[in-house]
């Protein structure tokens, strides 16, 4: 099973790095846009992005050069629908992708992120076409997610709870497929479950009981509770 998954990685990074560039430049464009000359069309643009990439990660990597691998039909399905979330967003214009007054820089960081998939590829060892690419689907929900915490101040709960559910599918391949990149994904959705449900909870006008101190610390035990449980199933 390892030979089959580092086979269909290769075997699609060989057929499609050219692809896979024009994606990561059209992304790095669009993320800039958005910083520094934020246009409405921009922000139309990045959702029709998100849809794209969803596809094509659902039709090019997995029906297609992924089709090898155990439920690669049923985690297709699950792309489709994170391409639905984005359609309903481009509907609703719940997203808002506005450059924000302050952002921290650990969250920007977060846009940067996808880039070391094949740095710490190339760090261990491995050559191309044998790496992980910013185009792989864990790279992919990265990028989604960092654009989510730096550009959104209203949160696509479907797509967070998309990234989120990937995540814990990437715990499962970092032990069974020997790919320790999938690391930056499982870690990097711990801070934003705080922040995302913090900013849920800020924005709710209802009266808690507990307060909302309370409620946030408890997300933040949660937060940290699922990240022990990531360690030790790691180790």
């Amino acid at each position: 099973m390892d030979d089959i998954f580092w086979k269909s990685i290769a075997d699609y990074n060989t057929a499609t790095w050219p692809l896979q560039i024009l994606f990561i430049a059209v992304a790095a464009v669009l993320t800039l846009i958005l910083w520094f000359r934020p246009r409405t069309w921009a922000k139309i643009a990045i959702k029709v992005y998100m849809v794209a990439v969803s596809l094509w990660i659902a039709f090019v990597y997995y029906m297609k050069y992924a089709a090898a691998r155990d439920y690669s039909e049923v985690i297709a399905i699950f792309w489709c629908m994170v391409a639905a979330a984005w359609i309903y967003d481009l509907l609703t214009h719940f997203a808002s992708f506005q450059k924000p007054d302050r952002c921290s820089p650990w969250r920007i960081s977060f846009l940067f992120l996808p880039l070391l998939y094949p740095v710490i590829s190339l760090a261990r060892g491995l050559e191309f076409p044998m790496i992980t690419t910013p185009m792989l689907p864990s790279a992919v929900a990265l990028y989604m997610l960092g654009m989510l915490l730096v550009f959104s101040r209203r949160i696509n709960l479907f797509v967070f709870i998309f990234i989120v559910h990937w995540s814990v599918i990437a715990i499962s391949k970092i032990v069974f497929f020997d790919i320790p990149e999938d690391i930056l994904l499982a870690a990097a959705c711990l801070p934003a479950i705080y922040v995302f449900f913090s900013m849920m909870v800020e924005e709710d006008r209802t009266e808690y009981k507990p307060s909302r101190t309370a409620v946030k610390a408890l997300v933040l035990a949660v937060a940290v509770l699922i990240g022990t449980c990531m360690v030790v199933e790691y180790v």
